[in-house]
């Protein structure tokens, strides 16, 4: 980190084993605008586009040659590019439903939008895109044309939304992890059959929302120009096309079939699925992990923290969920802090938050005073009469614990909202862009990418050494924008922070070996 001249100090090596340190017994010394659209006007998506002299409902996408005789690997590699783009339709609807009541407050005050979604909306009629959302900058807001766009589609937002309730949008979970699970093993076949398994080109997967038919309980229908059910009535298309849609897959096979922890629960061993008559793989190829965009909560501003009761058959599938927490330098919890970070004390009695605060302050003022830095494990005393059952940390070394990272694991009965899921908190200190450490954003967000990359590497690291101490394992993460709002460098902004974060994950699971990867699932809170 800037601050004394450095930076960050990364994790290490992805997959390291964690070093025998012990911490110190002695009593601690005193701590110290506007839009621009992903769209060009006129163009339709899909690579398509659009021409005067040629109307979208006469024109067609039928080959005018014949397919010559492919090969068993050409067939499976075919099908795997098929199968990765059915991943994405699935994972482009399950986003899109999970997000209906923040589109519908973003379409009543069109001028509060922040362009967050993972998807844009847009309406097609005889060749012609408007966007939706995000505003198109070319239509003003309180035009008839946009008025009446906007009031179309919140008509089939209450009816989408009606029609697909927990128990639709678990099904469509599961339907799109059995997907990337039948992904690997198809991409598993080609292996086999001595081929490579190909990288998907950026895909082009664009939906229809139509109220009679994007439900939960098949895969949403695909935009096709050369099919127009608009020509006879005269009306449009509203259209879903995700951002960046491949940047939100993983790798999609690893190179050799993880081994789960042998945890007593087994939260992280893959579950076995059927393939298709197609694919005829017989060995797993897991996945290295998932990513949930989470919606806002009832109070539609924020994520929830951790699951509730409403929402953990939707989002605690995958296991144990660790949350992370937008610390401070002072490592304040609970009732003497703002924002997320009070939020979370909230989980406690005002005496556990302050053990909780405690704990951290001991954690870090010890490992100074011994000048550890890296992956270390609190001594058991300092979570002795505090809701944790144990610490583990990344500890930066530098002055202000900038950068630092705090994986505080709850004893079941302290669980919050009473979720045995919800069973930690990460502590992560995040980069203050206002300080001046930071001369410009880029060093600011570089530094957010590298905790970024040192949370999770953090959480992986705690589930290896915690299966041999026979400690609840956490293979999800639940991130919020740590380095965001009170901490963004003044050049910056919450957007550029979010890319920052998910860069960093991404490089550590690009990184660290498939065999040695623990997380299951990456869950973004909204912002992210």
């Amino acid at each position: 980190m800037s601050t004394g001249g450095g930076s960050i100090p990364p994790s290490g090596p992805p997959g390291s084993h964690i070093p025998g340190v012990t911490s110190p017994q002695h009593p601690p010394s005193p701590g110290k605008g506007g839009i621009t659209p992903h769209t060009k006007p006129n163009a339709l998506p899909g690579g398509h586009s659009a021409t005067p002299d040629t109307p979208i409902g006469k024109r067609s996408t039928v080959p005018t040659t014949a397919t010559p005789q492919l090969s068993p690997l050409k067939v499976l590699e075919n099908q795997y590019h098929e199968q990765f783009n059915q991943v994405l339709s699935f994972q482009a609807q399950y986003d899109f439903l999970n997000f209906i009541p923040s589109l519908e407050q973003r379409l009543q005050d069109p001028s509060q939008f922040k362009d967050d979604l993972p998807f844009e909306i847009v309406y097609v009629k005889d060749g012609k895109m408007t966007s939706v959302l995000p505003p198109d900058p070319e239509v003003p807001p309180d035009s008839k044309e946009a008025i009446s766009l906007r009031k179309s589609l919140q008509k089939k937002l209450s009816v989408i939304d009606q029609k697909n309730g927990p128990e639709e949008k678990q099904a469509l979970r599961e339907q799109m992890e059995n997907s990337k699970e039948v992904l690997g093993r198809i991409g598993k076949a080609i292996e086999d059959a001595g081929g490579t398994v190909p990288k998907p080109p950026i895909p082009k997967i664009t939906l229809v929302i139509d109220e009679n038919q994007f439900t939960a309980q098949a895969p949403a229908k695909r935009f096709n120009p050369g099919e127009t059910p608009q020509k006879k009535s005269g009306a449009g298309q509203f259209l879903l096309i995700p951002k960046d849609a491949s940047k939100r897959m993983p790798p999609p096979v690893a190179p050799k079939p993880a081994k789960p922890l042998p945890t007593p629960d087994n939260g992280l061993k893959p579950e076995e699925v059927i393939l298709p008559p197609h694919a005829t793989a017989t060995a797993t190829a897991a996945l290295k992990h998932t990513e949930v965009q989470l919606p806002v909560n009832g109070e539609g501003t924020f994520s929830d923290i951790y699951l509730t009761k409403d929402t953990e058959a939707d989002y605690g599938k995958a296991g144990n969920i660790a949350s992370a927490n937008a610390g401070s330098v002072e490592l304040t919890f609970g009732r003497k802090a703002a924002g997320i970070n009070a939020q979370f004390g909230a989980f406690f009695k005002e005496a556990e938050q302050d053990a909780i605060e405690q704990a951290q302050i001991d954690f870090l003022t010890n490992t100074a005073d011994e000048g550890h830095t890296g992956f270390i494990v609190a001594d058991q005393k300092l979570t002795d009469n505090t809701p944790l059952a144990t610490m583990f940390g990344h500890v930066s070394g530098e002055p202000d614990n900038q950068g630092t990272v705090l994986v505080s694991v709850f004893r079941d009965e302290h669980c919050p909202g009473g979720i045995q899921k919800n069973r930690a908190m990460i502590y992560v200190v995040p980069p203050d862009g206002k300080s001046e450490s930071f001369e410009n954003k880029d060093d600011f967000l570089e530094n957010v990418k590298m905790t970024a990359k040192n949370l999770i590497a953090t959480q992986n690291e705690y589930n290896h050494w915690a299966v041999k101490e026979s400690l609840p394992t956490l293979p999800v993460l639940r991130t919020c924008a740590f380095g965001g709002d009170i901490y963004c460098h003044p050049d910056s902004n919450q957007a550029e922070v979010a890319r920052a974060i998910r860069g960093g994950i991404k490089e550590y699971f690009d990184e660290v070996s498939p065999d040695k990867n623990t997380i299951k699932e990456v869950q973004y809170e909204h912002g992210v």
